[in-house]
């Protein structure tokens, strides 16, 4: 059974949330049907819209862009992301204890959305279907860009933002990421690039992270406030938590 009849109402107001942030974070724009060639829509990334039921109960929508048109196009150095090894998710975790450090776990929603696509590159959506209508009921000033296909209703629109499913978004996100730590004076570790440490206090602050889950840990409960409050800045809505029992890779 296809998640959203599984899920059915749920599924839908969750779809329709996730197709909320064109508008919300300028994901992808309008672009002319009559003036795309046929090689255009052959190279079209096609939407895959996923569901998914979180460990509270919550019912989350993703739409993503079946990426794998694009494997011989892209090189690998530009679809080669870093990523925080178990190793040093382990160290840190028993340095963070070791040293009474106080512990902040934090995601940054939408994360790869916040990355700016190339302005060299042209690369299409298209969604298919009942999704058509999601997106057109969402974001109206899509409906005149809608044709049928093979009896089918397509809408194309141009990709902007790093869109998940994308093979060079993982790192486009990498890159956002840890620039902005570094211009908040982190420096990032050279043998695991997913980790960054500043001194602050005469005491050492060290991020690591996975994608866009993040774990932070610095003796003083307040500078690990005011760096999360920094963050929170650059990407609104974080999801923190703190305390004695936390969550990392859910």
């Amino acid at each position: 059974m296809r998640p959203i009849e599984l899920f059915k109402e749920r599924a839908v107001a969750a779809l329709f949330e996730e197709y909320k942030q064109p508008n919300d974070m300028a994901v992808v724009g309008k672009v002319s049907y009559e003036q795309l060639t046929d090689e255009d829509k052959k190279r079209a990334l096609r939407a895959i819209n996923l569901i998914k039921e979180k460990r509270d109960g919550k019912i989350k929508g993703r739409t993503c862009a079946d990426g794998s048109k694009h494997r011989k196009f892209v090189p690998r150095e530009d679809a080669s992301s870093p990523t925080l090894a178990v190793e040093s998710l382990m160290a840190l975790l028993v340095v963070f204890a070791h040293e009474k450090r106080d512990v902040a776990f934090f995601d940054v929603p939408g994360a790869y959305l916040h990355a700016d696509l190339s302005a060299d590159k042209f690369v299409l959506l298209k969604i298919e279907g009942q999704f058509v209508d999601i997106m057109v009921d969402v974001n109206p000033e899509f409906k005149e860009d809608v044709r049928f296909e093979n009896g089918k209703k397509a809408l194309y629109v141009q990709i902007l933002k790093a869109l998940y499913g994308m093979i060079e978004s993982a790192l486009l996100w990498y890159e956002l990421f840890s620039t902005v730590l570094k211009e908040e004076g982190f420096e990032v570790n050279k043998i695991d690039k997913c980790i960054a440490q500043k001194y602050v206090n005469g005491k050492p602050c060290t991020i690591g992270w996975y994608v866009d889950d993040n774990i932070m840990g610095h003796k003083d409960t307040q500078v690990v406030t005011d760096i999360l409050e920094k963050v929170e800045k650059r990407f609104p809505g974080l999801t923190i938590q703190r305390g004695k029992k936390l969550d990392f890779w859910e």
